[in-house]
């Protein structure tokens, strides 16, 4: 008799050894993915997906850029440095834009999009300008101070983050050139 008690008790051990596995497993797990949501993006690691309206109504999204470098550069029109780097980010647009993706995502969540739409009109900006309406991609991006651009390689990896600005010309076109790999 104890031996059958024995087979009866081994799947009950099983399930509990089983059951308390699959606990710890899932905690680590949802941890983990906790974590690795509340990192800020960093050089040398993927830049987080998002999928935006651009200011012309089309929906961009970092997956469909993949295999091209980019330059995301987040900003508001009130932004005194964003305003002033805007000029030079035009020019390499004008240079590099056949060969860079430019994506100006707009903190439109603190902003408005009448003077989004003043500010690219009265600076003929055509390179294309994404709207985060409602501060999720900025959020996501960690994004504390205007303007914060990040060079993407066409891999989608970071390779170099700046915060505040203006940024220069001469700046641009040798991180350019860099995500390029020319001399």
């Amino acid at each position: 008799m104890p031996k059958n008690n024995q087979n009866q008790s081994l799947p009950n051990i099983l399930l509990i050894v089983f059951s308390m596995i699959w606990i710890v497993f899932t905690s680590i797990r949802s941890s983990s993915t906790a974590e690795i949501r509340n990192v800020q993006p960093q050089k040398g690691f993927l830049a987080p997906d998002f999928q935006l309206k651009s200011l012309d109504g089309n929906t961009v999204s970092l997956d469909q850029l993949n295999g091209k470098p980019i330059l995301i550069n987040f900003w508001a029109s009130w932004c005194i440095p964003c305003q002033t780097e805007m000029p030079a980010i035009q020019e390499m647009f004008e240079r590099y834009g056949s060969k860079i993706y430019i994506a100006a995502i707009n903190n439109t969540a603190q902003d408005s999009l009448a003077n989004v739409r003043a500010f690219v009109n009265k600076n003929q900006l055509t390179f294309p300008v994404l709207l985060d309406e409602r501060g999720l991609i900025t959020s996501s991006y960690q994004v504390q101070a205007l303007p914060t651009t990040f060079f993407v390689n066409s891999n989608g990896v970071i390779q170099e983050i700046i915060i505040g600005g203006p940024m220069s010309e001469t700046l641009l076109e040798i991180r350019f050139k860099q995500l390029l790999g020319e001399p």
